[in-house]
């Protein structure tokens, strides 16, 4: 059982009244909770410390609440960011429904209709949320079926990505370093490791060590604030660098100031902003190499991964390097079949098939050459 009780706190401006939830947890030992500012707030939190025996009485709100609870201490703070506003704007209309008073149809109506007020995009991941919720309610026993199962896929359409080739990367590194010379170690590292746009944001100097020849993955700059971790587990890791990146960002820290730990500061010696490099240095690149398709920053990770393949390395190393957990990732979602890997794998045809031809015409040429001895007849019976 749990219930609130009022508490009386001394503070230095005086005395305030506040509420706090006190509860039985299962060994039979009395708790409390954090303070509360009104007995509302109280209220709205009590049936978290009350236990939930059956699938008949929770609601959709709390079923959702819980899995919010627990991605905001196991999953990066962006991650949870995404979900709280999908929960907020589009799934919180459900909240008071009890989970057992709806069916397959209702729910499937309610997609069909978010689907069509919103997009196809918005329906999917409403739908990626309330299915891990509920799998997260299974899980410990509050529900028994997940109806969200039963939801038919949204559609979306076909993401606008675009990769860059070696030559566009080439080029915009080339105008960067002409144009945009203050941003293009920034730049060269986005292009020369594939990490995410907060991991690079977010390095400090101890993080490039020069004589091991990496950068070390520990946190990410996101959401104009500094994490400390990663968007996965496997996102921690060391990104090994090929010799001129390595130069690049050794003579980058010569004309850093020596007191800020900062890889990539500001001009005003804080983290830089992603939003700010966009508009001041990289879609003007883009726009100056001639470069109209749309290519977010973010496509900068699978030209890498692009670059990587089609130059003959294994997909373990661009798994390992990017920080993918699995390697279908790296395939299915990042890799795309572009001009340099596509030149790469026909040259490696051609070769292929040119050496196993020559191979073909020397056996045919030595069948033509060959003498084959014929048995001699006795009798009409060949021995």
């Amino acid at each position: 059982m749990a219930g609130i009780s009022k508490k009386r706190i001394k503070t230095k401006t005086g005395e305030k009244v506040k509420y706090t939830i006190t509860y039985t947890d299962i060994f039979g030992k009395r708790h409390t909770s954090g303070y509360y500012d009104t007995l509302k707030e109280a209220k709205r939190d009590l049936w978290k410390f009350e236990e939930v025996k059956t699938d008949k009485n929770i609601t959709f709100g709390q079923i959702f609440k819980l899995f919010l609870d627990k991605a905001k201490i196991k999953y990066a703070m962006s991650t949870y960011d995404t979900y709280n506003i999908y929960y907020n704007k589009y799934l919180k209309q459900l909240d008071g429904i009890k989970y057992d008073s709806v069916n397959s149809i209702a729910i499937q109506g309610f997609f069909y209709d978010l689907e069509k007020n919103s997009t196809p995009h918005v329906a999917m991941h409403c739908l990626k949320l309330t299915r891990a919720s509920t799998n997260y309610a299974i899980k410990h026993k509050l529900i028994e079926k997940n109806i969200f199962n039963e939801v038919e896929k949204p559609k979306p359409p076909k993401a606008d990505i675009n990769h860059l080739t070696i030559e566009e990367l080439k080029n915009v590194l080339e105008c960067c370093k002409k144009c945009y010379r203050e941003y293009y170690p920034l730049l060269f590292t986005f292009i020369g490791t594939g990490a995410r746009e907060g991991e690079i944001l977010a390095l400090e100097k101890t993080d490039f060590d020069y004589e091991q020849g990496y950068i070390e993955i520990t946190k990410q700059f996101t959401q104009a604030r500094l994490v400390y971790k990663t968007k996965t587990e496997s996102s921690n890791r060391k990104i090994f660098l090929f010799d001129e990146l390595k130069e690049v960002l050794k003579e980058h820290i010569k004309t850093l100031k020596p007191d800020n730990p900062l890889l990539f500061p500001s001009k005003a010696g804080t983290y830089l902003r992603g939003e700010n490099f966009r508009k001041r240095c990289f879609y003007k690149i883009l726009k100056l190499c001639g470069i109209n398709k749309r290519v977010r920053l973010h496509d900068l990770r699978g030209s890498y991964i692009d670059m990587v393949l089609s130059s003959g390395l294994s997909v373990k190393f661009a798994q390992n390097q990017v920080g993918h957990a699995r390697t279908e990732t790296t395939l299915n979602v990042y890799a795309q079949n572009n001009s340099d890997m596509i030149t790469a794998a026909t040259s490696q045809l051609n070769t292929y098939f040119q050496k196993n031809q020559q191979k073909i015409s020397k056996i045919k040429n030595e069948g033509n050459n060959k003498i084959i001895p014929f048995r001699k007849k006795q009798s009409g019976i060949i021995f």
